[in-house]
């Protein structure tokens, strides 16, 4: 129950409390900004401050705890990373004056809208998303106010859960708004939960602005219709981009102007990365420590600005498809990496600009200040320096690049900026040096921030309070004249303003006109008639002084502003720049090549390495690997060898190849000769997702699930250990089915890496000749310990070293022992154990290509002269050397041959039977 509030500021606290009940109110009293209430026990406890009262009339005391206004933004850091929203309720009126000072809340901040520098990662984005689900499509709405990106992504799906968790893998954003209809649908509530970090709110105001969303659209980005960006006809798209529009606007208690496009990325535009290929690839944090070092981002990013660093990343989320764009970004990587005295200067100037993104976007929002301005300029004025560097364009794309840098010539007017077109950057850059002083306060009411000559009112008040002042040091020298006191001192302070000060061994020469106003322990102070007349003058022009620039401030804020496309147009090409120039530089520094582009389907890689492992290996040189896929001859690999052979690092490594090629950077490796991929797609082991409900093996099903109805003959895909998450025999057979899936059931297969522990798959290869190939990992062994070479060779392994391994990570002998004498007597039967595997009766087993098809009815037999077991005997008779037996070897091998077909037999005629 709420207690009654006697007191007015108290009711003023509990009306405005009642508008944000979702937030804490932050409520500005003096030099503090105060929490009460429940508030109150929230912020003590999360900001570890203490927990105070206040009066309340005589309804006692109420629970109270405050911050100092000076350092709120650390304090704001800390309750928003703890998942809570802060409204910001200010004085809007002078304290000094009669009544109860106005205030009212002047901003809202939240996990996915802060704009504290200090709480933001420099180098990434600071996402806010909005949701809407339909029965068939998924609308989410992005944004990252500190930027001023804002992009749209609508997609069509049966597979709402799939589609959601791929685009928050790729996003990571800290808060999410909802629907009240959607927050209060469990299902939908836990597919976001599954996100790590992520703030879920629901948004009162979602109805009111999706009802009008074309309006608001329209009003927002001055335009008459939004074809241009693509989504008339997609309401729950529209409803989604407005309703967040809606929530930024509420949230800054203004429009964000900064935000001047959407952007809206069409699903077949970009290189597809499903949730589970971005988290096994480890693109931006490792799958054991939740870390970014290890992570292909680290490795890759040297870039040096923040933009471009935040570039990177996006560009590694949504790698090209498009040959002529991948084309552009290699072309301009090799001019700069032959050019290695350009590129040095370049990416020093680059060091030179401040993160215009961001100085743009908290001027835009009233958190900026004369300091801004200025790093503003000097940043503009870099760019301006870099696009002379740049030349004429030596490639397609660094003349582009220059194109979105506007330049101009030397002597143009500067005195104003045409709001009704795009300006250049010189005559901004003038406005700014005309206007605002090169070392203005942090503080925007303090004056000292508009240049003389701007206005003639500030000009005449500066001449009078420095006319004044000039007065008072006269005043000085002339009272020390008159009263013969040397040591007499004008001086000024907040509570008594100017003041005549003297020694107390003076105080008998201090004239009687003196007023005295405070006895010191050294001394005495007076003031006179004269000297409160010159402080009036003074301290009334002063605050005039102040008022005045900063209404010129904001006037000239607004001219800047007028230009946020130019300079946010200037900021992304210094960004992309920055992310060329950075290749061109990992590049050299690494050996990396340009691939070369192909249109035949095939990837040809020689000697390639794994260009996060070989970073990380210090003294060890990285053995790099070849590899051929295409669509026909090697259009499946399939790979087997013991763990710590290297067979994961390969496969990820071609994966990591070909998706830094379409990111447009060279890559590690000899020789590359690369087809474009619409998909990459890896399925990597299996881990629990315990929120969702889902066991290992659950999860495995999924996602392999995924892969198969989503790729095309475009697509790579590499698969780690499929099956291993139930029994073996299960794991077997549905390893053995998938592989024969993925060469069977597509017009043209698409190229896959299928890496095994399951040997009895490597007889695929003899079933499928015109598209599997086994490949192995290469290991010898020195005094009976294996030695692994980390090697890719063809054909078959015979031996998975599991035992070994198991040594090598230092498991007890005990168990090591007991190991060894299992493995015999196990092996000594496995090819016995292998009758479950079952076989299509069809006669319709070939295509007219001769590709076998997937069984057609669940009529199944056994049938002895295609069964696994059988492959397996045949096989291992064909890996005796008669010449290396001695007789009784003979005779002993050829009856455990026997006593295996006799079991496979009668496990046969018992299957039958129970059929």
């Amino acid at each position: 129950m709420q207690p009654d509030f006697s007191t007015p500021m108290m009711k003023q606290y509990t009306e405005i409390k009642k508008q944000y009940p979702d937030c804490l109110l932050f409520y500005r009293m003096g030099d503090f900004y105060e929490l009460f209430m429940e508030d109150a026990h929230t912020g003590a406890r999360v900001l570890n401050i203490t927990l105070t009262g206040k009066s309340n009339g005589k309804n006692g005391r109420i629970p109270m705890a405050g911050v100092p206004y000076h350092a709120v933004d650390a304090y704001l850091t800390k309750l928003v990373k703890a998942g809570y929203k802060v409204a910001i309720c200010e004085q809007l009126s002078p304290p000094n004056k009669k009544g109860l000072v106005k205030r009212d809340v002047v901003r809202i901040v939240t996990p996915g809208t802060i704009m504290d520098e200090k709480a933001l990662d420099k180098k990434r984005n600071n996402y806010i998303i909005s949701l809407s689900v339909s029965e068939n499509a998924v609308a989410f709405a992005i944004a990252d106010i500190s930027t001023g990106y804002f992009a749209l992504n609508y997609v069509q799906t049966k597979d709402i859960s799939q589609t959601i968790q791929d685009e928050l893998a790729k996003i990571h954003p800290a808060e999410c708004i909802l629907a009240e209809k959607h927050y209060n649908n469990s299902e939908i509530l836990s597919m976001l939960r599954r996100e790590k970090d992520l703030n879920i709110f629901p948004y009162a105001l979602w109805d009111v602005y999706a009802d009008e969303s074309k309006k608001v659209l329209q009003d927002h980005f001055g335009v008459g219709t939004l074809a241009g960006f693509g989504i008339t006809d997609q309401p729950l798209a529209l409803e989604t981009a407005a309703a967040l529009l809606g929530y930024l606007q509420e949230t800054q208690k203004q429009s964000v102007r900064h935000i001047k496009k959407i952007l809206t990325t069409s699903a077949d535009a970009t290189l597809l990365l499903d949730r589970s290929t971005v988290l096994n690839l480890e693109l931006f944090s490792t799958i054991r420590a939740h870390e970014s070092r290890g992570t292909l981002l680290s490795v890759l990013d040297e870039t040096v600005t923040p933009m471009g660093g935040r570039l990177l990343k996006e560009w590694l989320k949504k790698p090209l498809i498009d040959r002529v764009a991948i084309h552009d970004r290699h072309e301009t990587v090799a001019y700069f990496a032959q050019e290695e005295a350009q590129r040095a200067v370049l990416r020093e100037k680059l060091t030179e600009v401040s993160d215009i993104e961001r100085l743009i976007s908290r001027l835009s929002v009233g958190l900026g200040n004369g300091r801004d301005v200025i790093n503003l300029k000097n940043s503009l004025q870099v760019i301006v320096e870099v696009k002379g560097l740049l030349g004429e364009g030596e490639t397609t794309l660094l003349k582009e690049l220059g194109e979105g840098i506007h330049t101009c010539h030397p002597a143009l007017d500067a005195g104003s900026i045409d709001k009704k077109k795009n300006d250049t950057l010189e005559r901004i850059i003038s406005y700014i040096e005309k206007h605002i002083l090169p070392e203005p306060p942090i503080t925007l009411r303090e004056g000292k921030i508009i240049q003389t000559g701007i206005n003639k009112e500030l000009d005449q008040l500066r001449k009078i309070v420095g006319g004044s002042r000039d007065l008072v040091l006269a005043l000085e020298q002339q009272e020390r004249e008159k009263t013969g006191i040397a040591s007499l001192k004008v001086r000024f302070n907040q509570v008594f303003g100017f003041y005549i000060e003297v020694s107390k061994a003076n105080a008998a020469l201090v004239p009687g006109h003196y007023i005295r106003k405070q006895t010191l322990v050294n001394g005495e102070r007076f003031i006179t008639p004269e000297l409160k007349e010159q402080e009036e003058i003074i301290l009334s022009s002063e605050e005039r002084i102040n008022e005045l620039e900063y209404q010129l401030f904001q006037e000239a804020l607004e001219n800047i502003l007028s230009q946020v496309s130019l300079m946010q147009e200037a900021a992304q090409s210094i960004a992309t720049l920055d992310c060329l120039l950075t290749f061109a530089q990992i590049s050299k520094q690494r050996n990396y090549i340009r691939p070369q582009l192909l249109t035949t389907g095939e990837i040809q890689i020689a000697k390639g390495r794994h260009p996060v492992v070989e970073r990380l290996l210090e003294d060890t040189p990285f053995v790099p690997n070849d590899v051929t896929l295409d669509n026909t001859n090697q259009q499946l690999l399939l790979i087997t060898g013991p763990n710590m052979a290297g067979k994961s690092v390969f496969i990820r490594q071609v994966a990591l190849i070909v998706l830094m090629s379409q990111i447009g950077c060279f890559v590690p490796a000899s020789k590359a000769q690369l087809s474009i991929v619409d998909k990459i797609f890896v399925r990597s082991g299996a881990s629990d997702v315990i929120t969702s409900g889902l066991s290992t093996f659950m999860v495995e099903m999924v996602e392999t699930a995924n892969i198969l109805h989503h790729a095309t003959e475009k697509s790579l895909i590499i698969m780690d250990e499929i099956g291993r998450g139930t029994s073996t025999y299960d794991g077997i057979s549905i390893a053995w089915a998938v592989a024969e899936y993925l060469v069977s059931q597509y017009k043209i297969a698409p190229k896959t890496l299928f890496a095994t522990h399951y040997h009895e798959l490597q007889v695929l290869e003899e079933r499928y000749p015109k598209h599997i190939r086994n490949f192995h990992a290469e290991v010898t062994q020195e005094k009976g310990e294996p030695v692994f070479l980390h090697t890719m060779l063809p054909g078959g392994a015979s031996h998975s070293f599991g035992v070994a391994v198991a040594k090598l990570a230092g498991l007890p002998e005990e168990v090591i022992t007991r190991a060894k004498e299992l493995l015999e007597e196990l092996e000594s039967n496995r090819n016995v154990s292998s009758s479950w595997l079952v076989q299509d009766q069809s006669d319709k087993r070939k295509t007219d290509s001769g590709v076998a098809n997937a069984p057609q009815n669940d009529e199944v037999r056994l049938r002895g002269d295609d069964n696994l077991a059988f492959h397996l005997i045949h096989k291992e008779l064909e890996a005796i050397d008669i010449h290396q037996l001695t007789p009784l070897e003979a005779l002993n091998k050829l009856a455990e041959l026997k006593d295996k077909l006799k079991l496979f037999t009668a496990k046969q005629k018992e299957f039958l039977e129970i059929d």
